[in-house]
């Protein structure tokens, strides 16, 4: 397993589509921007539900842009694994991220996977609303007439 980046809690509010301020756990990976809304975090701590990992936007201010993926508790307890739309898996130590939530630490590391062995991760790292190939969107008919 690789270095792929920190989580923090810093007390930093996202707006989301309400407009109302939420508090979120920033995760930095490979540069890209994600977040997981702390409530969320909770639940998937307490009950084993899956939370939401969200793309930070910036206009004026910070807010919760498309969905990136999810993050799940894992199967031994002990660590959670975030799950990207873009095949990318990652990785942290459940306790360092009780002690970020705690405010104990100020920042956890997360670790790169590797690739899951039934499908073709992408290895670009982009996290894109369009992360798919352009063959998948169009029909090979059209595909045809637009290299023509």
């Amino acid at each position: 397993m690789q270095r792929a980046g920190y989580l923090t809690r810093d007390g930093k509010k996202v707006l989301d589509s309400d407009g109302t301020p939420r508090e979120v756990l920033e995760l930095t990976i490979f540069g890209a921007r994600l977040c997981i809304l702390i409530d969320e975090v909770k639940g998937a701590i307490q009950r084993g539900t899956p939370a939401a990992v969200v793309r930070i936007k910036q206009n004026w201010m910070e807010y919760l842009g498309g969905k990136a993926g999810n993050a799940q508790v894992s199967r031994s307890g002990k660590a959670l694994n975030i799950d990207l739309v873009n095949g990318d898996r990652f990785t942290l130590s459940l306790d360092s991220l009780v002690e970020v939530l705690n405010y104990r630490e100020r920042f956890a590391r997360i670790m790169e996977l590797p690739a899951a062995p039934y499908q073709e991760a992408a290895r670009d790292h982009t996290i894109t609303d369009f992360s798919m190939p352009l063959s998948s969107y169009c029909s090979s008919e059209a595909a045809d007439r637009m290299t023509a």
